[in-house]
């Protein structure tokens, strides 16, 4: 449902932006107007009357949600939630009757304005065979954060500016820079939550559950370019990443001319790597993605690619059982079929994977 309500309060937002708007001419306005209308009405019924069921999960187990809040000391003050610290909030998803130090985790980091419920369907799957998940909120990152405080932080709107900017951009150095500036972020979230699972203490009841040697790391986009520079950093405390279309933005060391370098080394983990038609048929052409696709015509098996056809780049979250529509207009009408039997043919892929690589 938060979904809704955010689809929801943007449509609002657009409204509003619309109606105050002077320098457009009148007929024009009208047209926006009459457009941002529909759409509140229509993000507003979608609120109130659900039409898209999302996917039971087929585990045995009751799942049960709580989140959990984790602190650090940050560099970047602009980032910075409470003093100098960072605070992170994660969803937790867990099996009842979870035994401790058993049950395996996934640690799930969102695409650029991304909340930790983004793949639920995924998660409540997992969950619902014995995983434990973890999915971050990013505060400034995501579109709104909820504190342990009560406050609420939204996303930051210079972040959302320099991400629609960079869409296409052909300035690679400024682009690598933007890259490594979000995707730093990221992995300072994920690694403290990581940090914090793997040492002594407990700072929550879900950590004694874990079992630390059978951790994964995910992502959807920037989230999963971060679970990837971790994976190689520190692979020997992850088993394997589940990813969703992501570059591998920490292995660019370069430009020559017009491309990307990467580093030659193998990428050290197994990977299971979604692909929409957003980017399966173009990772040869795309340098941020080259190495994707050194990936993709390796023999190595530990390397898993799978296409999933007839969705877009969006269409691999949840957002597009809460409107179709729009996710489609987002993912330029890539979307051609039904959300929850998209998700279900994830969650196998995703179920598959883990079966062999996290055991």
């Amino acid at each position: 449902m938060i979904f809704r309500l955010i689809l929801l309060l943007l449509s609002l937002c657009f409204l509003i932006l619309v109606i105050f708007q002077k320098k457009i001419r009148r007929w024009t306005k009208a047209l926006l107007v009459l457009i941002a209308f529909a759409l509140v009405l229509f993000t507003g019924f979608k609120y109130l009357i659900p039409l898209e069921s999302a996917p039971k999960p087929t585990g045995d187990m009751v799942v049960f949600t709580d989140i959990v809040f984790y602190r650090y000391k940050s560099n970047i003050p602009e980032m910075s939630t409470h003093g100098d610290e960072r605070e992170i909030p994660v969803k937790v998803w867990y099996p009842q009757n979870a035994k401790e130090k058993q049950q395996p985790l996934l640690i799930f980091s969102p695409g650029s304005f991304g909340i930790a419920d983004s793949n639920e369907t995924l998660f409540l799957e997992l969950a619902s065979r014995g995983y434990i998940v973890m999915s971050l909120n990013h505060p400034y990152h995501s579109f709104v954060s909820e504190m342990s405080d009560g406050k609420n932080i939204p996303i930051n709107f210079e972040f959302i500016k320099s991400v629609m900017a960079s869409q296409g951009s052909e300035d690679l150095p400024k682009t690598l820079e933007l890259l490594n500036e979000w995707v730093d972020i990221r992995i300072a979230d994920v690694n403290t939550v990581l940090e914090k699972i793997l040492d002594p203490n407990i700072d929550n009841d879900y950590e004694k559950f874990i079992d630390v040697k059978r951790i994964v790391l995910s992502g959807h986009s920037l989230g999963g370019s971060a679970a990837l520079a971790i994976g190689r950093e520190k692979s020997e405390e992850i088993s394997a990443l589940v990813i969703l279309e992501a570059p591998f933005v920490k292995d660019i060391t370069g430009i020559d001319n017009d491309k990307y370098i990467f580093i030659d080394d193998e990428y050290p983990l197994a990977i299971l790597h979604v692909y929409s038609d957003s980017l399966f048929d173009k990772l040869d052409e795309i340098t941020t993605y080259e190495m994707n696709y050194r990936l993709m015509i390796s023999e190595n098996p530990m390397y898993v690619n799978k296409h999933l056809e007839g969705v877009g780049h969006i269409g691999l979250t949840d957002m597009a059982l809460v409107s179709p529509i729009i996710t489609n207009l987002i993912d330029n009408g890539l979307n051609k079929r039904q959300a929850p039997e998209t998700l279900l043919e994830l969650n196998g892929y995703v179920l598959k994977f883990l079966e062999k690589y996290n055991q």
